[in-house]
């Protein structure tokens, strides 16, 4: 897993410095820049991997959130993202098949790199997750619905409307390294005001 994660960071770190170079030999205009838009309303889709503890129990998925970000100052956002993640059942034997939905409900910060919030950037988030857990056997079915404190960290790239980012979220830091997922997504900002 470090050497996943030195990888990927290796490879967005070189992406962002090509394309810095680039953009500074042509002048392009940018949505997010724009002196009068200061929040951006946008939305993200992704796909999620469990990993550790959590995919013994929990099948790979996907989801969308809303999102919103306010620049702070030239390098920091305030940003706010809710949304659904939807997983897919995982068999366990002798047991029957689960998966644990969530509605995350997420506060935080994004960190560019570059000026005008575009570019590589570094984000870290709090919030809420309602793990919404389903099991199903040949004798019934039962649900139950937890929420849970959490968190996580995360590397993108920031393109005019368009991100690209990859995240660690812990869905409970009561039980750390038992629920994390690894997801990865794009995003579009879709509105300024």
């Amino acid at each position: 897993m470090k050497t996943l994660t030195t990888i990927a960071a290796a490879v967005l770190l070189c992406l962002s410095t090509s394309a810095r170079a680039e953009s500074t030999r042509r002048s392009t205009s940018s949505v997010s820049s724009s002196s009068s838009a200061k929040l951006q309303l946008g939305v993200d889709a992704n796909f999620g991997l469990p990993i550790g503890n959590y995919a013994d129990v929990n099948g790979f998925g996907g989801g969308v959130l809303l999102t919103a970000e306010y620049p702070v100052i030239e390098a920091l956002g305030a940003t706010a993202r809710i949304g659904f993640n939807y997983q897919s059942d995982k068999s366990i034997a002798g047991v029957g098949d689960m998966h644990v939905h969530s509605i995350p409900v997420l506060f935080g910060v994004k960190y560019y790199a570059m000026p005008e919030h575009q570019g590589f950037f570094a984000a870290a988030e709090l919030g809420l997750f309602d793990l919404m857990s389903s099991i199903s056997t040949t004798g019934g079915s039962a649900s139950q619905n937890d929420v849970k404190f959490g968190g996580g960290l995360g590397l993108g790239w920031q393109m005019k409307q368009w991100n690209a980012r990859v995240n660690i979220h812990s869905q409970d830091f009561g039980n750390f390294s038992d629920l994390l997922m690894l997801t990865a997504g794009v995003g579009y900002q879709f509105a300024g005001f």
